[in-house]
């Protein structure tokens, strides 16, 4: 019985954020699969550490990358990027927050996203490369499951500012603290006692930005959330690759 209600709970956290489990996919998500999220990223990262470790020693660092980003992109569905770029539009088009939701919305991409999706991915494939070189393959656990955790602070953090069927009610406390728990124990077993201060970064950094976003928009769309995964995600990445070359 604790079995089923689990799988509930965790299938439609991974057909929201990735490819995979299609059917279980709704229109609103069920507040209680939030706190799988860090543990869907956390099964991301396993995913890409095992295929470096199967390509490691058979090509190059750089083409090791490439395959990285590539398959992320691919398993997310290009999500998280896709609200990268419409956050960066309506921004540069500026004007009230109905005409920046408005911009948001829109179908077609303008230079500014474009833009910013091209930079996002070139800083990610040059930071993963990064990580190959100094053989650090077990720190890509790390920033797909704070990336996913983002999410669930910026839910946690404006439960009242959510884009109308967004996500169900607000997701209980034990939720909230499960999510926290496997992105602080991932972030502790990968980067030591430096992954604690990544974690708090992290989650002063999804308070600012959802913040900035109820400023200029007036709520928290599934575009803000994409976008914060992409931004945690590049964070942790360059925070962890500056450690390496600290040490």
């Amino acid at each position: 019985m604790k079995t089923h209600a689990f799988l509930r709970q965790l299938t439609p956290a991974f057909s929201y954020l990735t490819l995979f489990f299609p059917k279980a996919r709704c229109k609103e998500l069920p507040a209680s699969s939030l706190a799988y999220f860090p543990l869907v990223g956390l099964v991301l990262g396993c995913l890409l550490w095992l295929c470096a470790y199967v390509l490691d020693g058979t090509l190059y660092p750089a083409i090791n990358a490439l395959v990285l980003v590539s398959l992320l992109t691919i398993v997310t569905r290009g999500l998280p990027l896709d609200g990268l770029g419409s956050l960066l539009d309506s921004v540069s088009k500026g004007g009230t927050a109905k005409e920046m939701g408005r911009a948001m919305r829109a179908h077609q991409r303008g230079s500014f996203g474009v833009i910013g999706i091209a930079l996002a991915l070139l800083a990610k494939y040059l930071l993963i490369s990064q990580l190959i070189e100094e053989g650090a393959l077990p720190s890509l656990l790390l920033f797909p499951t704070l990336g996913r955790w983002s999410m669930v602070c910026l839910v946690w953090f404006f439960p009242d500012q959510q884009e109308k069927a967004l996500v169900g009610p607000p997701p209980a406390s034990q939720d909230f603290w499960w999510a926290a728990a496997i992105a602080l124990l991932c972030a502790l077993l990968t980067q030591g006692l430096a992954g604690l201060g990544i974690v708090v970064l992290v989650w002063i950094m999804s308070y600012a930005l959802g913040r900035y976003c109820i400023k200029r928009i007036g709520n928290i769309t599934a575009q803000v959330m994409g976008a914060a995964v992409e931004l945690v995600e590049f964070f942790s990445l360059a925070v962890v690759v500056a450690l390496l070359g600290a040490a």
